[in-house]
C-alpha cells in the first residue's frame, strides 16, 4: 500500500514524485530512481536506464474520508473527503545502454584485439638490425665533377671509387710499376682491368681468378701401381709422379721442366726443349703455326720467294725485304715513315695511314688518362685502325685495344681468343708471337694480330689495354700517301717536318671517305 503524505500525497514505487493533497492526490509509479534495481548489487543501473515510458491509472482505497474521490455508480470528483484517490502507475518496455558505456565497451573490445593479434604475431629479435641494400640508380661520386683539383678537393674514398671505376683521381704510384695492386683490392673482380690482375697475380699474388678443380682425375693413380714402370703409359707416368708423387723413377723424384716456372715469359725464356717437352706434357708453350718459315729458301728468296713471303718475312723477321719498306706507330704518337723519317702527331681524331687507288688504311687518335696525368697534355694515342679499300674487294677489318675495343670482320665480330681467321682476301693470326713495336711495353702479356692482305702488304698489331700499337710493311703504291709518309724515298725530320705532316692530313678524313662506323671529333692540343 502506498504511503500517505501529509497533504494527501501517495509515493507509489520508488523513484517516483509526490503529488501535492491540494493538486488532486496524484499517485504516481516511479521507474528508474533509486528504488528500481536490475540486480548485481546495483551495478546494473549504472549502464541501463529504463525506456518507453508507459503512464496508466488504477483506483486505490485511502480510508474514508480521505481522498478526493468517492465511490458512486462511477467515480466522481467530489473533492476532499472521497474514499478514493486516483494513482498514476508508469511502466516501461524495456531498456537502453547508456551511451558512455557504449564508448567504454568499445574500447575494451579493441584493446582485447590488439592485444590478441600481439599474442599471435611471431616476435621479432629487437637486438638484430636487417641490413637491407638498396639498389640505387646514381653513383655515389660524379667524377668529372671538380676533376682539374681532384688531389686536394676530393674525399678518399672518392678517389679510390673514381680510381677503380672510372679510372680518374688516382694516385701515381712512386715505385714506377704500372698497376697499384692495394688499391680497389676490395672489388679487384669487378673493378680491375684484365691486364691489371694478370700483372697483380704474376707480380704480387693478388687479383688471381680462382681455377676450378675438376673432381674428375685424368688417371687412377692406384690401379696398376704395383707394375706402373710396365704397364702405364708415359702420360700416367708424368702425372702421377707429379701429382701423386707416384710411379716416378727410382733414380729421380723431380721432372725434366718445371712448366709453371716463367710460363708469363716462356716465349723468350724456355729453350726449345722446355718449350717441346710442356706442351706434349702439359700443353703449355706450345708454339702456333706461322704462315712461313722465313729461314727455308733464304739464300734464294728473290727467285725462289713468293711476294706475300716476303712481304711476310721482311715484316717480321727483316729477311727478303728487296724494296719493302716498313711503317710504325706507337706512343703519343710517334711514327717512323717509310721513308725512314721520325715524326709526332699529336692531334685527335680520324686520319689517313695510308691513302692509295687500291689501299685505305685509317686510324684514331684519342687522348688517354695516363697522357692527362702524367704527361699534363691532351696529346693523342693510337685506338684503332682500320683497313679497307679496293685491295679488300669489299671487306673491311677493324681492330682496337685488348680491353675495350674489339677485332671485327665486316663488322661482325671475330677472334675473341687466340687463333686464325679469314677475312675476305685477308688471313689474320692472332697469338702471343711478334714483336715489339714499343719496348716499353714488354712487362705486359703480347697479344699480336698479324694480316696477310692482298697486294703484299703485311700488317701486324699490337693490343694493350686501352691503345694500339701497329706497324705496316708493303711495297710502294703509285699514288701512295698519308701520315705514313709518301714512300719516295725522301727522308724528313725535325719540328717543320711535324707541322707539315699535320697541316696536310691534321684535318681528318672526310666523312664521305670514313671507314670506321662513325666519327670522333677533331681536336688539335694546345701544346
Amino acid at each position: 500500500m502506498p504511503a500517505v503524505l501529509a497533504g494527501g500525497g501517495v509515493v507509489a514505487g520508488g523513484g517516483g514524485f509526490v503529488a501535492g493533497g491540494g493538486g488532486g492526490g496524484a499517485v504516481v509509479a516511479g521507474g528508474g530512481g533509486a528504488g528500481l534495481d536490475l540486480g548485481c548489487g546495483g551495478a546494473g543501473n549504472v549502464c541501463f536506464e529504463p525506456d518507453g515510458a508507459a503512464t496508466t491509472e488504477n483506483w486505490a482505497y485511502v480510508g474514508k474520508g480521505g481522498g478526493q474521490y468517492q465511490m458512486v455508480e462511477s467515480l466522481q470528483y467530489v473533492g476532499q473527503g472521497g474514499s478514493y484517490d486516483r494513482e498514476r502507475i508508469v511502466t516501461y518496455s524495456g531498456w537502453r545502454c547508456r551511451l558512455w558505456c557504449i564508448f567504454l565497451l568499445v574500447l575494451l573490445l579493441l584493446a582485447g584485439i590488439g592485444i590478441l593479434v600481439w599474442l599471435i604475431l611471431p616476435k621479432t629479435d629487437t637486438g638484430k638490425e636487417e641490413v637491407v641494400k638498396v639498389a640505387s640508380t646514381s653513383e655515389p661520386f660524379d667524377c668529372e665533377a671538380g676533376y682539374w683539383n681532384w688531389e686536394k678537393g676530393w674525399s678518399i674514398a672518392k678517389k679510390h671509387w673514381c680510381c677503380d671505376y672510372k679510372s680518374r683521381g688516382c694516385t701515381e704510384v712512386t715505385t714506377s710499376l704500372p698497376f697499384d695492386c692495394d688499391a680497389g683490392l676490395s672489388n679487384w673482380q669487378q673493378g680491375w682491368s684484365i691486364s691489371k690482375k694478370q700483372w697483380c697475380c704474376a707480380h704480387q699474388n693478388k687479383g688471381c681468378e680462382v681455377v676450378t678443380v675438376q673432381t674428375s682425375q685424368p688417371y687412377d693413380c692406384q690401379a696398376g701401381l704395383s707394375n706402373w714402370n710396365v704397364g702405364w703409359s708415359r702420360g700416367k707416368q708424368l702425372w702421377c709422379c707429379a701429382k701423386q708423387n707416384l710411379g716416378c723413377p727410382k733414380e729421380t723424384t723431380s721432372l725434366p721442366y718445371d712448366c709453371s716456372a716463367g710460363y708469363s715469359n716462356w716465349q723468350a725464356g724456355w729453350s726449345p726443349g722446355k718449350k717441346a717437352w710442356c706442351c706434349q706434357h702439359f700443353n703449355k708453350g706450345c708454339a702456333v703455326s706461322l704462315p712461313y718459315d722465313c729461314n727455308a729458301g733464304f739464300s734464294n728468296w728473290q727467285v725462289g720467294w713468293s711476294a706475300g713471303k716476303k712481304a711476310w718475312c721482311c715484316h717480321h723477321e727483316s729477311k727478303g725485304c728487296g724494296h719493302t719498306g716498313s711503317c710504325s706507330l706507337w706512343g703519343d704518337p710517334h711514327i717512323f715513315t717509310f721513308d725512314h723519317s721520325r715524326l709526332v702527331f699529336y692531334s685527335e681524331g680520324d686520319f689517313w695511314v695510308v691513302k692509295s687507288p687500291t689501299i685505305s688504311i685509317q686510324g684514331r687518335f684519342e687522348a688517354t688518362d695516363w697522357t692527362k696525368k702524367n704527361d699534363e697534355t691532351d696529346y693523342s694515342s693510337m685506338t684503332g685502325v682500320v683497313v679497307g679499300g679496293q685491295f679488300m674487294q669489299g671487306h673491311k677489318i677493324e681492330i682496337g685495344p685488348a680491353d675495350t675495343g674489339k677485332i671485327t670482320c665486316n663488322g661482325q665480330e671475330i677472334l675473341h681468343y687466340f687463333g686464325t681467321v679469314k677475312c675476305g682476301p685477308a688471313t689474320l693470326y692472332y697469338n702471343q708471337q711478334g714483336e715489339l713495336v714499343d719496348s716499353a711495353m714488354a712487362f705486359l702479356p703480347h697479344k699480336v694480330v698479324h694480316m696477310t692482305l692482298p697486294n703484299n702488304v703485311v700488317m701486324q698489331v699490337n693490343r694493350w689495354p686501352n691503345f694500339i700499337n701497329a706497324k705496316i710493311t708493303m711495297q710502294q703504291e703509285s699514288g701512295q700517301e698519308g701520315i705514313c709518309g709518301d714512300f719516295n724515298g725522301i727522308k724528313k725530320a725535325g719540328f717543320q717536318a711535324g707541322k707539315e705532316l699535320h697541316a696536310k692530313w691534321g684535318f681528318g678524313v672526310p666523312r664521305e671517305d670514313l671507314l670506321f662506323p662513325s666519327a670522333i671529333p677533331l681536336h688539335v692540343p694546345e701544346k
